[in-house]
């Protein structure tokens, strides 16, 4: 059930939270193409999404900070507890933690708040729900302490670092910056800073649908884990620290050679990091030419190379309910649509792209196999984490 801002206000009082009431809301993220680019260099195509956290705040005297999650519990901590604590690693709080003190170590200002928060973003399903949360926080002391100031960049950095070190799931950028930015984005991250190229999406007449099979995604770290050693494996072949740094040319010489140490899956997602790269070029192309049956072919070709080089379609053995399994179970249906799995993979959420006459029979099959709350349309909206007036 959706609670309004209302609601989460009324929440927020009985909790102690004093004072203006503001509101936010945080978007999850779409990764439209680039799958497991990101942390090498790559390019991908991202945006927010229009599931996401939605926030009732209030800024405090004192050094306290104060969250509740609706569903998910309350905790607090100061300011003056934000250094790391390895017993929390893995947890929201620890996020939390990381954000304020990233943001600290970037010379903003924070400060205590309280704050009460909804989501209905899939949990653990790949439409990242922790970037979504990371970036509230930022943007909360953003507001609250920074005037609105703090670039949207260094926002998503502040939640890539609470991700990585707080956290302690290694992952890129792409999901933070798809909750921070607005709008479609082609992202290049071989540059530092990274080089964001807004875009426009032409293709009105497709709808956009969210597919989530079930099983979260959220123990499996360390199956994302391997994904960019196995890519840094092959650029420190040639004295590199990612695959960006390593020209494409070179590298297929290097895995040609009969000494070349890596393993057949490690070379099969060598390849596939730089022919997303590729596509996500294309894919850019076709956008800009307005040119929709390109731009599917290309979503189409994803989805093979994820399933079958970078294998992260599903988990080995765990067919049921995988990424693989809801793209091949709507694949009869879609006549001109095209589906790929979203983010990290092995488990969570599709990525669909429907005609209109395709949506029912969609709809009806998915629901059928993973339940009546498993597909949802989504829009991309044109702006990432962001106070709101309601």
């Amino acid at each position: 059930m959706e609670i309004s801002y209302e609601k989460l206000a009324r929440r927020l009082s009985e909790n102690g939270g004093s004072g203006e009431v503001r509101y936010f809301f945080s978007p999850g993220r779409l990764e439209i193409l680039g799958n497991h680019t990101d942390h090498n260099g790559g390019e991908v195509l991202v945006g927010p999404a229009s599931l996401g956290i939605k926030a009732a705040v209030a800024k405090r005297d004192d050094s306290l900070v104060d969250i509740e999650s609706i569903g998910y519990g309350r905790y607090y901590f100061t300011l003056e507890e934000l250094a790391l604590s390895e017993k929390e690693k893995g947890t929201t709080k620890a996020m939390a933690k990381g954000v304020l003190y990233a943001a600290a170590r970037l010379g903003y200002k924070v400060g205590g708040f309280s704050a009460v928060l909804t989501s209905n973003i899939f949990r653990g399903a790949g439409v990242s729900s922790s970037a979504a949360f990371e970036l509230m926080v930022g943007e909360i002391v953003n507001d609250l302490y920074n005037g609105g100031a703090i670039p949207r960049l260094d926002l998503a950095m502040m939640g890539q670092y609470s991700e990585n070190v707080y956290f302690d799931k290694p992952s890129g950028l792409l999901d933070q910056c798809g909750s921070s930015f607005g709008g479609l984005c082609h992202i290049d991250f071989s540059s530092n800073p990274p080089k964001i190229e807004n875009l426009v999406w032409p293709f009105d007449e497709i709808s956009v649908f969210l597919v989530n099979p079930g099983p979260s995604h959220g123990k499996m770290t360390k199956y994302y884990a391997s994904i960019p050693s196995d890519m840094k494996e092959a650029a420190a072949l040639a004295g590199k620290k990612e695959l960006s740094e390593l020209d494409e040319a070179e590298a297929y010489r290097l895995l040609r050679e009969p000494s070349c140490p890596l393993s057949e899956f490690q070379k099969n997602r060598t390849v596939h990091f730089y022919e997303e790269n590729a596509r996500v070029r294309r894919a850019v192309s076709a956008i800009r030419e307005g040119n929709l049956p390109a731009f599917l072919e290309i979503i189409r070709a994803s989805e093979i190379s994820s399933a079958y080089l970078l294998r992260n379609a599903c988990v080995p053995g765990m067919y049921e309910r995988s990424p693989l399994q809801a793209v091949e179970l709507g694949a009869p249906i879609l006549g001109r649509g095209a589906s790929r799995l979203m983010g990290g993979g092995f488990a969570g959420t599709t990525l669909n792209f429907l005609f209109p006459e395709e949506i029912e029979p969609f709809r009806a099959a998915m629901e059928k196999a993973y339940g009546p709350d498993s597909v949802v349309k989504v829009e991309i909206p044109p702006v990432g984490a962001h106070e709101v007036k309601p």
